[in-house]
């Protein structure tokens, strides 16, 4: 590197930038701006804030080129960056920001966790309920195209007719599934409280009559009724790296014993080459995991492929798709 001490610079201050962001869109700075340009106090006042502070804050969003001055004394969202930050829009980031800005309570106590080798405390702060809806609506800003391109590298999905979306959260999945093939009818497994979430968007999906919910609890709940029919695909997207390898593999048992012969494991991460270090998204996202969970990591294929091979099941392969994850399939053999 050209500069060491100015590259350390950047790292050390980066927690900066996004603490400013966060903040802004919790505040609900970014959904009050979607109307237009508009004043310091304004804002302040609408959103209830301090009017010396939102401007100190307003005027960093600037200088981080989030948000523009269209006048001295105007604030505006940029316009390439407004369909991202404005909630509601298809493109929408605003609940997975939300969520990291939940998180923030926990990175802050890395040094903890690691001293201790257990995860950050649960701090005292605003409701689950808004943290969980957060993650939940999170997972929904990030699956909307990773879903579409898993569709798209997996045709095999398209041969089938019931499928198992396990912790399948908002059931962003389910519903891209199902709008590409009509034959296929679905099952979102969450926890209970997610449900109500995922029952709204199936919804307003007009997929009622094709995808139901399940509420359980994947780990100790059966995944299906004792006389129910297999299912011919079972979909398994960013849960894994929240458990550890035994779990892992317990999980991944209960997904197999309920597919059809010939069918379908498919298994979404955020998944590491050998070395553990790269991509680096994923050595970043098992921190993540350190400090808020108590086993869970950022697979690598290898480790994940071999419990596969463990459980016997076949002709795997693996694909990467969108920008961060990875997928490995397998099938029960007939």
């Amino acid at each position: 590197m050209d500069d060491p001490r100015r590259y350390l610079d950047q790292v050390s201050a980066g927690y900066q930038d996004a603490i400013i962001l966060l903040a802004a869109n919790h505040l609900g700075v970014f959904c009050a701006l979607q109307s237009g340009p508009r004043l310091a106090i304004d804002l302040a006042r609408e959103l209830r804030c301090d009017p010396r502070a939102l401007d100190v804050l307003l005027c960093a969003l600037v200088a981080a080129g989030i948000l523009e001055q269209p006048t001295a004394a105007h604030f505006a969202l940029r316009a390439d960056l407004a369909p991202h930050l404005a909630p509601g829009s298809d493109q929408s980031l605003a609940s997975i920001l939300d969520h990291h800005y939940h998180l923030l309570a926990s990175w802050v106590q890395l040094g903890e966790v690691v001293r201790t080798g257990r995860p950050a405390a649960e701090s005292a702060g605003e409701s689950d309920d808004r943290a969980l809806r957060a993650f939940i609506c999170g997972m929904k800003d990030i699956s909307r195209r990773s879903s579409e391109e898993v569709a798209s590298l997996l045709p095999a999905l398209g041969r089938c007719r019931r499928l198992l979306d396990l912790g399948g959260g908002p059931a962003t999945s389910a519903i891209t599934f199902c709008r590409r093939w009509p034959q296929l009818t679905a099952v979102v497994f969450d926890l209970p409280e997610v449900m109500p979430i995922a029952a709204a968007e199936i919804a307003a999906a007009g997929l009622d009559d094709r995808i139901a919910t399940r509420p359980g609890d994947y780990e100790t709940d059966p995944l299906a009724a004792p006389d129910e029919a297999p299912f011919d695909a079972v979909y398994v997207s960013n849960i894994i790296h929240g458990l550890d390898t035994d779990a892992t593999l317990a999980l991944l048992a209960k997904a197999a014993a309920v597919l059809a012969p010939g069918g379908l494991l498919v298994i979404k991460d955020f998944f590491l080459e050998d070395s553990r270090t790269e991509p680096a998204f994923g050595a970043r996202f098992a921190v993540n995991m350190l400090v808020g969970t108590a086993g869970g990591k950022s697979y690598p294929w290898t480790e994940v492929e071999e419990l596969c091979r463990e459980l016997g099941l076949n002709d795997l392969a693996r694909y990467s798709v969108a920008a961060h994850s990875g997928i490995i399939t397998a099938r029960r053999p007939v």
